[in-house]
């Protein structure tokens, strides 16, 4: 028989560990972060309507590395606030969640994280809503489960 790899699909895998870590945030200890984190939408692809806070990941794919491992380059849209703050909102909420995605790499199953390789960003980019963003990208370095033919 013969064995080939299954790759997890990135994109789903970290729009559901930013919203898992940023409900933990919201949900924890008084802070700093925790009214940052409250309420944000994060999926992979932008909610129909204008939400106050969201956050949309893209995985633009990378070459096959290794036998198990791949490489991919990942971008996060990051939409929060009103034009009265100067975007210190996106900012802010950018720059959490690019620790999240940096904290990202770990071995427990189902995280096929293995490295965070480079980010780039956050960078102001102009949205036509009029709602202050933030973009940045990150490459990863993901591993894969065997898979038996």
């Amino acid at each position: 028989m013969a064995s080939s790899v299954i790759f997890t699909d990135v994109e789903l895998f970290l729009a559901h560990h930013i919203k898992d870590r940023l409900d933990a945030i919201a949900a924890g200890p008084p802070g700093l972060h925790q009214a940052l984190a409250a309420d944000v939408y994060v999926g992979n692809q932008h909610p129909p309507t204008r939400r106050p806070k969201s956050v949309v990941v893209r995985d633009d794919g990378g070459p096959t590395t290794g036998i198990v491992t791949a490489q991919t380059s990942a971008g996060f849209t990051v939409l929060a606030g009103d034009d009265d703050n100067p975007g210190k909102e996106a900012t802010d909420l950018a720059l959490l969640v690019a620790a999240i995605v940096a904290g990202s790499p770990g071995t427990e199953p189902g995280n096929p994280v293995a490295a965070v390789l480079t980010m780039n960003g956050p960078f102001k980019v102009a949205d036509p809503s009029g709602q202050p963003r933030r973009y940045f990208t990150a490459s990863l370095a993901v591993t894969g489960e065997e898979f038996t033919l």
